[in-house]
């Protein structure tokens, strides 16, 4: 707390010392000095260096504009002496005239400067060697930013006017000073000749100092947004470049460098320019600030501000900144001192950055009201005070980049505690990862235990099954053969007239017939699911494949198989395990026995084709079909239609018939509608 109190009474002590600054400059140097040091133009050998104005000049307002030198030259005693050596009107209409007389102020060339040069209008006339001048002793010097440059090679950022002085004579000088479009405003200065190379210098070098420095911030403050992705840092460097192009107008530059042919560009430059200003500076603080977290309507007020800039910028292009400027200078001030006093409120934060931004905004708004004020005509302040803004402008730009140095680097600590922080937890998840891993790794190995066991007890009770029904198959045939000859016997025994006991032993040599092959096809289908999986392919005609399984079929199931085949398909050949593909067709007849619902002996349709280079088997029925939803699903293991819980069965023929399918290359189709039938299509690779 004692900390912060410090910085307060630092902040105070630091506007106390403005105040007193402004206070000093804009007590009037006369009263400073008595009458012999006005003199202090007087040398003993010729003209002095600089050779002081203050109370030698006099202003005569001209609302009409529509005076001139000879109805001045009348009107002498109209004029109102001034305390300085210029003299500062604001935003108005009228035009003004001075009135400077430099006495007995040394033999040789003096140079008088008149500063800015963005007035728009400067008409200086020089009576410099007579004692009573009239109007025809006066020489004429057309200057302003509406003309052309002057070709005198003395006038740069100021308009400079060539002096003979001589010391026994006063030099008379009158000033038409007016504005179309910017503040009027005109300081004069009187220095020798000889002093003017070394003027020209230390004013250039100055200003090249400041750009370069303001310059150089805008790019650092770039840099920075390259390593840290925020506004603040472009907003920043536009507010810069916007102040850069502020003092390229008031410093003289843009009529030097952009407009010395005159006319109208450089007062479009300059109040553009200000206004320009004024949509980035109140982003830039916005964003610096943190206002948009902190203060909403604070950030509001000076988003709304930014707009009026832009409006601002049409009021200039529309040659009306004149009726504008004045509020705009208004509303500069009052955003400067909301962001000063914001600055300072935010200070009980007690961070390095906001002291720095505090700082920055405070200094700034001192340099601005003693700008604004000293240009607006407020109060009668020296010229000299025009230039604050422009050093306090510069400091705040220092500040401002430094307390977004500050932030940058409080940004990288963060992340390096960040990346602490993440790499910790990196390797805390790595080390629980490992524990993770190990844990599922001995899980993983007891499933594959587990899976092992299951899979070897399910191979070992597939291959008891197998057993089971060879023992079967076996143990049936002897008697079945027994039947068999025995039947046969009873048969060559029986009269060939007893038709009716010939015609019972024929049922029983077919029933004897449909159980062999019952048990050859469970045996054949048992042996397929086991671990035996593997086809024997040879090239097997189409039409043989067809027939073979109708007739097996004919023999097994109560239906009426019909079998189609294709004239193209009649003579071709696949590469098939002839059983095994044969085992598939006759499930898909059973399928379609078991599931049709015509009656005793349902009709199936057997049909074979080729085309494409693919033979084609197709088994339809006409029963209770497949929901559409559930296609997709019955070539699944153990998988039936809900429809079909009625009917027995397991779910595996399909399944089977996949698997036997893909073993050729080929692939399964079904096409079902509930309630009236479906097509199954085995698609198998022809030989070429």
């Amino acid at each position: 707390m004692a900390e912060f109190l410090n910085r307060w009474w630092r902040l105070i002590a630091i506007g106390l010392v403005a105040s007193l600054v402004l206070l000093v400059g804009s007590v009037p140097p006369g009263l400073a000095r008595d009458s012999g040091q006005h003199e202090r133009g007087l040398a003993a050998n010729g003209l002095a260096d600089e050779v002081p104005l203050d109370g030698r000049v006099s202003v005569l307002i001209d609302p009409s504009r529509n005076l001139a030198l000879k109805d001045v030259l009348a009107t002498g005693e109209r004029f109102r002496p001034l305390r300085g050596s210029g003299v500062n009107l604001g935003y108005v209409h009228d035009a003004a005239w001075l009135l400077i007389r430099i006495p007995n102020a040394g033999n040789g060339q003096a140079l008088l400067s008149l500063s800015p040069n963005f007035v728009d209008f400067i008409d200086v006339y020089v009576a410099d060697a007579v004692e009573e001048p009239e109007l025809a002793d006066f020489t004429h010097y057309a200057m302003g930013d509406h003309r052309p440059f002057p070709p005198d090679e003395v006038s740069g950022l100021d308009n400079v006017v060539p002096l003979n002085l001589r010391a026994d004579r006063e030099a008379v000088v009158y000033v038409r000073i007016a504005s179309v479009n910017s503040s009027l405003n005109i300081s004069a200065s009187l220095y020798s000749a000889a002093r003017h190379t070394y003027r020209v210098t230390l004013i250039s070098f100055a200003s090249a100092l400041w750009f370069g420095g303001m310059a150089v911030m805008m790019l650092i403050q770039l840099v920075f947004y390259h390593f840290d992705r925020k506004a603040s840092y472009p907003l920043l460097a536009f507010a810069t470049f916007a102040a850069m192009m502020v003092y390229i107008g008031n410093l003289g530059l843009s009529r030097l460098l952009f407009f010395p042919d005159g006319g109208n560009g450089n007062d479009l430059f300059t109040g553009g320019a200000v206004w320009l200003g004024l949509v980035a500076a109140p982003l830039a603080a916005s964003s610096i600030l943190e206002m948009p977290r902190r203060s909403p309507w604070l950030h509001r007020i000076f988003v709304g501000a930014s707009v009026l800039g832009v409006v601002g910028i049409v009021f200039v292009l529309f040659d009306a900144n004149l009726a504008f400027a004045p509020y705009g200078s208004i509303l500069i001030l009052v955003l400067a001192t909301l962001a000063m006093l914001f600055g300072l409120w935010e200070m009980r934060r007690d961070d390095a950055g906001t002291v720095l931004r505090a700082i920055a905004y405070f200094i700034v708004w001192v340099g601005l009201v003693a700008t604004v004020t000293q240009r607006a005509g407020y109060w009668l302040l020296p010229n000299w005070l025009a230039h604050s803004y422009t050093v306090s402008c510069l400091i705040q730009t220092l500040l401002l980049t430094a307390s977004l140095a500050v932030r940058l680097r409080a940004a990288e600590a963060m992340n390096s505690s960040m990346r602490e922080q993440a790499l910790v937890a990196a390797q805390a998840a790595e080390q629980r990862a490992n524990a993770m891993v190990r844990e599922r790794t001995v899980e993983l190995a007891d499933a594959k235990r587990v899976a092992e066991d299951a899979l070897k007890a399910e191979l070992e009770s597939q291959a008891e099954q197998v057993q089971f029904l060879e023992v079967i198959s076996h143990q049936y045939r002897t008697p079945l053969a027994a039947i068999r000859s025995n039947v046969d016997s009873i048969g060559l025994s029986l009269p060939q007239s007893d038709l009716d006991n010939r015609q019972r032993l024929d049922r029983v040599r077919r029933g004897i017939i449909r159980l062999v092959e019952t048990l050859e096809l469970n045996l054949s289908r048992s042996r397929l699911q086991g671990p035996a999986f593997a086809p024997q392919l040879g090239r097997a005609l189409l039409s043989d494949i067809v027939s073979s399984a109708a007739l097996r079929a004919r023999d097994l199931f109560p239906a009426d198989i019909i079998t189609e085949m294709e004239p193209k398909a009649e003579r071709a050949h696949l590469m098939a395990d002839m059983p095994m593909f044969g085992i598939a067709i006759i499930n898909l007849l059973e399928n379609a026995v078991k599931f049709s619902s015509s009656g005793d002996r349902p009709r199936i349709i057997l049909s074979c084709g080729a085309a494409n280079g693919e033979a084609e088997f197709a088994v339809t029925d006409y029963g209770i079909g497949i929901p559409a939803a559930e296609i997709h699903r019955v070539l699944e293991r153990a998988v039936r239609g809900s429809n079909a819980d009625s009917i027995d069965g397991s779910g595996l023929g399909l399944s089977l018939v996949q698997r036997i399918v893909a073993a050729h290359n080929g692939r399964v189709t079904i096409e079902s509608t509930e309630g009236s039938g479906t097509t199954v299509r085995l698609s198998v690779p022809l030989v070429s």
